[in-house]
């Protein structure tokens, strides 16, 4: 059984990877690249998973994630430099 990844642990390397909503939306396949957080569904939130599918050596130019999916919010704020 592969590894099943949740919305903000962050991505261990970049590839397609399933993406199982909670009941709302069939699978459906993201590209993400390794070292950002996995995204969180725009409908049932933190109820998605993540399993890799394949994965990308070297990619050149990885685009996000489809409009179902938002960036997962980071914890941590930082304020603007004056």
């Amino acid at each position: 059984m592969k590894k099943k990844y949740r919305p903000g642990e962050h991505v261990p390397e970049s590839g397609i990877y399933r993406v199982d909503h909670d009941s709302h939306r069939l699978m459906h396949e993201a590209t993400l690249t390794r070292g950002v957080r996995f995204p969180q569904c725009l409908q049932c939130r933190d109820a998605v998973r993540f399993e890799l599918r394949r994965a990308v050596q070297a990619p050149t130019s990885v685009s996000g994630h489809q409009a179902i999916l938002e960036d997962y919010p980071d914890e941590q704020t930082s304020k603007p430099a004056m």
